[in-house]
């Protein structure tokens, strides 16, 4: 996933990321902190659970924090 700071300076990011099953059922949650991303920059996130996730899981940010 993308993290786009649109703000004129550099910004570090929380990302709050819940795992789902086909089903919609929460199978893990994760936070991710992204160190900094320049102005206007864009950082590429890889979000990886902690657990051994099977079959078709989609990953969603929950929540962002910009400070």
């Amino acid at each position: 996933m993308n993290v786009v700071n649109h703000d004129s300076k550099a910004r570090r990011y929380t990302l709050l990321i819940k795992f789902k099953d086909q089903s919609g059922n929460l199978v893990d949650v994760i936070t991710v902190d992204v160190l900094e991303v320049a102005a206007g920059g864009t950082a590429n996130v890889t979000a990886r659970s902690n657990r051994n996730l099977t079959g078709t899981v989609t990953a969603e940010v929950s929540k962002a924090v910009r400070y």
